[in-house]
């Protein structure tokens, strides 16, 4: 009698989400902020702007960067906190939102401000420094401050 062998889902992150697939969404969000300064078509700011809501809404799993971008990368046994990712995603969508807007209503200051902040973000990440990550520490380093403070 055989046993049925298991097969594992490589995109079920439950604390912890593998570097590659990381830098695979990173890469898919550059890429999108390159193309649509590149073509003049800030429409397709949409793309990253859904793969990011659909990623927070349902998981790494339904990233399409993740599933696109990641194979092509070397497989990392360093991971990220998901916490700390859902931060940097919250970051990213506010961004997205921001410049998708700004270009809207005709407010391209504010969507060139957006998309660099944004690109700057995501450069960082790609070389090693986590922005989202110690924008976040000092949030929680202000709240722990604050509460200290009323105690």
């Amino acid at each position: 009698m055989t046993t049925p062998s298991l097969k594992l889902d490589p995109y079920a992150c439950i604390d912890e989400v593998p570097l590659h697939r990381v830098r695979g969404n990173q890469l898919g969000i550059l890429l999108s902020v390159i193309a649509t300064i590149a073509a003049q078509q800030y429409w397709i700011l949409l793309l990253p702007l859904a793969v990011q809501l659909v990623g927070r809404a349902y998981g790494v799993r339904y990233n399409l960067f993740v599933r696109a971008l990641s194979p092509l990368l070397p497989a990392s046994a360093k991971t990220e906190s998901r916490e700390l990712l859902r931060f940097n995603n919250l970051l990213a969508i506010l961004f997205l939102a921001v410049a998708l807007l700004g270009f809207a209503l005709g407010i391209e200051t504010l969507a060139y401000v957006s998309l660099g902040m944004l690109t700057a973000a995501v450069v960082l990440a790609l070389s090693g420094f986590c922005l989202g990550c110690f924008m976040y520490f000092q949030w929680k380093q202000f709240l722990a401050r604050r509460r200290l403070r009323k105690s």
